[in-house]
């Protein structure tokens, strides 16, 4: 935006609202509000605003001031226009609205003027747009009103279903809006023989749709007609005992209802009739419908507009936006890229903690969200923290088991149960991303998936379900040899904090060593009431830290939970009864590219090569906060 110049001949727009404080000042509109600050600006303001009216360029008010005073005028000035709080009268365009309408509608036009110069100008082209209302019944008598009430000279009806349609109370909208503007005309149409939704919809710049039935079927037969036709379309449903108005359809965001559609909850979806939809609720979805168009035409920038919907419940008349995240079944935006991690681990920045765990909230915050809960709930705090995450099936949109993750620290624990829920999310796509990615020889039980902060942390949890999942299915019945060991040294900060609890809660466990197919290490543990049960994974102190994490987890909840699993042993063999030291080195949890290169290699001396390949689809890849990788194991000879 230019800085002020002499010429300016500056007005404050109308809806402006300030209040002074010392040596500062508080500014808001329709648009936004920030905060002035600095010496006397409060008897700066208070003396300008008067003077900003239209009426004086700001050559004029400064004439004759000393450089100091000048210099401070315009520095005022130009924060307040930088802001959007003043306009320029000399750019305004000319309209040709009588003085009538400009009247009758000030309130729409003093609205418009915080957001667009030449608010009237603005108002009249939105006035000429060619609107088509669809819909039946008391909803489209409201559409109708509100696009009247609005300023929208012409109007044009198409009746769906003329007998469930108060057309005598359209004419009198008609009649009574007349009064006011004389150039308002209500025009009628419906269903004819030779009838063409493509045709219809045709000669006009914008549809809404209304449907106090929620007929689904229809809203998005018209609405694909409207995306062949380059056409903007806004529709409206009751659906029982609740309404959604939005989003804005246009090519940019042609998916955007589908998204929404697949993203509402299961329990929102009856398309019966609600005996809970007065007159009014029908009314104001309505006028929520036209004021969105309203601002989309006239070019009002705002957040809900393609990502949005509003949802009201029918009986109380609460309601609000919400977001929604394209969905991936809507979208069809799911595509895989072959990876070796190994060759690209400089490409995984570390991100912010805060905006990390900030991103889950955000699949939370909303009834369409992906998450239901992610929340600690009742559950107990210690000694683990524990986090409780919900996701709404990819599917169905019916609730999925609820997953308990545990951590040492809250963080740990609600970034794991994040992160557990993503998977969670994603399995139920795997034959979809198969399609794109792996070989026809790849099934859908040896494709194994994880979710990451970045690219090493999720092919180390796609890797570690691998050996976990050939552990449990190749090796649950061969002879367990183990060697039983004792702890010497634990320098890892979460096997010792596991060890220490346990000891004090005196369930100290036995531990035994072994390894599994591959060549990585198990850890077996028992108890005085438990046989051995044991755990696979990447690394030793993994190993270790997973066996005692587990143990520790079941002893708090009195069973374990879902997300975890341990590989019963009713008798293990030991090799000799002799115990072997173990020393447990410490190693850094998440991103480690060190205990993933030293698994593949492992993976490599034993004639079997992981293939990784990246998942890019909807939500996650535009939101650029969580990485997906694949994996399946191929032989190495091929096979």
């Amino acid at each position: 935006m230019t800085k002020v110049q002499p010429s300016m001949c500056l007005k404050v727009k109308k809806g402006t609202f300030f209040m002074p404080e010392t040596d500062r000042v508080y500014f808001r509109n329709n648009a936004g509000s920030f905060r002035m600050e600095g010496p006397m600006i409060q008897q700066w303001i208070e003396k300008l605003i008067p003077m900003l009216n239209g009426s004086h360029s700001m050559e004029s008010l400064t004439d004759g001031l000393p450089n100091p005073y000048r210099e401070r005028l315009y520095e005022i000035t130009d924060t307040l226009y930088q802001n959007g709080f003043l306009l320029d009268v000399r750019q305004e365009r000319s309209h040709d609205l009588k003085d009538q309408v400009v009247q009758a509608f000030a309130p729409q036009i003093e609205y418009l003027e915080s957001f667009v110069d030449s608010p009237a100008y603005h108002f009249q082209q939105f006035r000429e747009k060619k609107v088509l209302a669809i819909g039946e019944g008391t909803m489209v008598t409201g559409l109708v009103s509100a696009l009247l009430q609005t300023g929208l000279a012409d109007v044009s009806v198409f009746l769906t279903d003329p007998k469930k349609t108060n057309v005598h109370r359209l004419s009198e909208l008609e009649t009574a809006a007349r009064k006011i503007d004389p150039d308002v005309s209500v025009n009628l149409f419906a269903e004819k023989e030779s009838f063409s939704w493509a045709d219809e919809i045709d000669p006009y710049d914008a549809v809404l749709y209304v449907s106090q039935e929620g007929k689904v079927e229809e809203l998005q037969s018209i609405m694909n007609h409207c995306l062949e036709k380059k056409k903007g379309f806004l529709p409206a449903a009751v659906l029982g005992a609740y309404g959604i108005a939005g989003p804005y359809i246009d090519e940019a965001s042609e998916k955007g209802w589908e998204s929404a559609w697949r993203s509402l909850p299961d329990h929102m979806k009856s398309e019966s009739p609600s005996l809970n939809a007065s007159s009014p609720a029908q009314s104001m979805l309505s006028t929520i419908l036209v004021f969105e168009l309203f601002k989309k035409i006239i070019g009002v920038q705002e957040p809900h507009q393609n990502d949005h919907v509003y949802l009201m419940n029918m009986e109380t008349l609460e309601g609000r936006w919400h977001p929604f995240k394209p969905h991936p079944l809507a979208t069809k935006n799911m595509t895989t890229e072959k990876r070796n991690p190994q060759e690209e681990e400089s490409l995984n920045p570390k991100k912010d903690q805060n905006e990390f765990l900030y991103y889950f909230g955000e699949l939370t915050a909303s009834p369409l969200g992906i998450f239901h809960h992610w929340e600690e709930k009742d559950l107990e705090q210690l000694p683990l923290s524990q986090c409780s995450v919900q996701v709404v099936h990819v599917r169905s949109q019916q609730l999925s088991p609820e997953i308990i993750a545990g951590g040492r620290t809250h963080e740990e624990a609600r970034r794991e149960a994040g992160l557990l829920g993503v998977e969670a999310y994603v399995k139920p796509l795997k034959r979809e991303i198969l399609q794109n990615s792996g070989p026809h020889t790849v099934s859908y039980d040896t494709f194994h998936i994880g979710a990451g902060e970045g690219q090493t942390e999720a092919c180390l949890r796609a890797l570690q379900k691998a050996v976990e999942n050939h552990w449990m299915i190749q090796d649950h019945h061969k002879i367990k040899k183990a060697r039983k060991v004792t702890l010497n040294k634990i320098e890892d900060e979460h096997c010792r904090y596991y060890w220490q609890v346990l000891k004090t809660m005196d369930k100290e466990p036995q531990l035994a060593f072994s390894k599994d197919g591959f060549g990585f290490p198990v850890v077996w543990v028992k108890t005085l009431d438990s046989i051995w049960r044991g755990t696979v994974a990447l690394d030793l102190t993994l190993a270790v830290r997973q066996a005692l994490f587990l143990l520790l987890m079941e002893q708090q909840n009195h069973g374990l939970p879902s997300a975890y699993s341990f590989l019963s042993c009713s008798e293990l063999y030991f090799e000799r009864e002799t115990m072997n030291a173990l020393e447990i080195p410490s190693i850094a949890t998440g991103n480690n590219i060190q205990v993933l290169d030293q698994a593949i290699t492992q993976l490599e001396k034993r004639q079997h090569q992981p293939s990784f390949v990246k998942i890019s689809m909807d939500p996650f890849e535009r939101d650029g906060m969580i990485d997906l990788y694949g994996v399946w194991m191929e032989r190495g000879d091929g096979q």
